[in-house]
């Protein structure tokens, strides 16, 4: 967000109109606009998703997954992860608001995009882990990596060669990291 950043109330921003191609999300005031995902995006963002949903399917997990979930963190914070996935029982419980929940999912899962800031990203990251995420993803295609924060404070920095892993959210889940980017070269 930048100094000069045009700020919106939240009724400013939900009356904005629906534009072709471009997804919006709010952050106190500063509307975030985002481009349609690239080819490349969405392959590794399905990727992570179709991992998931497997290993959920599996083992009988109790957590529904969604593609570019709205998520109003805050009152003032509306993010949308490339996959985001809830506990059934509490997503039971969330309020619907105008095609997004108010509530946090469990899982966050952002594909990094080259336009992204490190500050950008650390605010979001930052931002799901005090509303009470479990754990944040960050894919970076670039490197083919993936960082992993965790509501313990603990960050993970895993590349090819290693695993995806959630023991408290998802036991017995061990996604390599290079299969993540396979499809992509």
């Amino acid at each position: 967000m930048t100094a000069t950043a045009t700020l919106v109330s939240v009724e400013e921003f939900l009356a904005l109109p629906d534009q072709p191609g471009v997804s919006r999300e709010y952050d106190e005031g500063a509307v975030i606009e985002m481009a349609q995902p690239s080819f490349p995006h969405g392959t590794v963002q399905g990727t992570v998703f179709r991992f998931l949903a497997n290993h959920l399917d599996a083992t009988g997990g109790d957590f529904v997954l969604s593609l570019v979930p709205g998520f109003w963190l805050t009152p003032e914070v509306l993010r949308a992860p490339d996959v985001g996935m809830v506990r059934r029982d509490r997503l039971e419980k969330m309020e619907a608001f105008r095609g997004d929940l108010r509530g946090c999912p469990d899982l966050a899962v952002e594909v990094v995009s080259p336009s992204e800031t490190a500050q950008d990203l650390d605010r979001k990251v930052q931002q799901y882990l005090a509303a009470g995420a479990t754990a944040v993803w960050a894919i970076y295609r670039a490197t083919r990596s993936v960082l992993v924060y965790r509501r313990s404070q603990q960050v993970q920095w895993l590349a090819e060669g290693q695993y995806l892993e959630e023991p408290d959210l998802l036991p017995g889940l061990r996604i390599a990291v290079s299969e993540v980017f396979k499809a992509v070269s």
